[in-house]
């Protein structure tokens, strides 16, 4: 049996220089939107494990972080609201520059990493 539902994956990436100001941070995020991508990495967040539910209720989807400082690192991973992808792994470090989470949509998986240097 052959599904007519292909699995697309739309990605992008941006690096924000600091989104803790909740004007940027909210700018950001409606421009991502507007992207109409799957998954969005974003790098140089500048965030730190206060942030994340705030952020999550502000993006309204799922986001997967790896923490820097207020002022330098940080990377994060969005998957667009809309997005039925199921996450089956996450991994992070403490580094502020790795994170990977493993994803599947109907039959099919596929691991995502973000590496910042």
């Amino acid at each position: 049996m052959q599904t007519n539902n292909p699995f697309k994956l739309k990605v992008f990436s941006l690096s924000v220089r600091g989104i803790r100001d909740q004007t940027k941070r909210r700018s950001i995020f409606t421009f991502l939107k507007d992207q109409n991508a799957t998954i969005y990495f974003l790098q140089e967040t500048y965030s730190e494990p206060s942030d994340e539910n705030v952020w999550k209720k502000e993006w309204g989807g799922e986001l997967f972080f790896s923490h820097g400082t207020k002022h330098s690192k940080g990377v994060c991973i969005l998957i667009n609201p809309t997005s039925q992808l199921q996450v089956d792994y996450l991994y992070s470090n403490n580094s502020g520059r790795i994170v990977l989470i493993t994803i599947s949509e109907w039959t099919k998986n596929h691991t995502l990493q973000y590496l910042r240097a």
